[in-house]
């Protein structure tokens, strides 16, 4: 009976512990989020130890890279909605229908080649090494790339 006892109350304390450690853990990533508005650039100067000058001209290309890729977004959805009408009508991949998926893909690669031409950008904004490490990230993260 003792032996149960000890390992019920040890169970219980390892739960409490845990849960204290899960709550106040929430709590802090809970204060960061309020913290930062969303589409916020402060997580990028504290990962890659920015300063402030190197940050406004990041924040500046950000903003202009903003509505290119708006453009491109309202593009490749117009390219979708084309090959959704064609393939909706057709039961076979016709020349039309596979005219209309190269269309797509072309946008996708422009969309992709921009959005890499603002990583190297930002990347040349940063010092150097901390400049590689933001694209090599950026690479696997947005294209699957593997790390240089």
């Amino acid at each position: 009976m003792n032996r149960s006892l000890v390992i019920v109350l040890g169970a219980l304390a390892l739960g409490v512990v845990l849960f204290v450690g899960s709550f106040a853990m929430s709590q802090r990533l809970c204060r960061i989020c309020v913290q930062e508005p969303p589409g916020s650039l402060h997580w990028l100067q504290r990962e890659y130890h920015l300063n402030n000058d190197e940050m406004a001209r990041i924040q500046k290309l950000h903003n202009d890279y903003l509505s290119q890729c708006d453009a491109m977004c309202r593009m490749i959805t117009a390219k979708q909605q084309e090959v959704e009408a064609v393939l909706n009508t057709a039961t076979n991949i016709n020349p039309v229908a596979q005219q209309k998926l190269n269309d797509l893909e072309v946008c996708r690669i422009h969309c992709q080649a921009q959005m890499l031409q603002y990583f190297i950008n930002v990347s040349r904004i940063m010092p150097p090494d901390q400049g590689h490490r933001y694209l090599t990230e950026m690479e696997r993260n947005t294209l699957g790339l593997s790390p240089k």
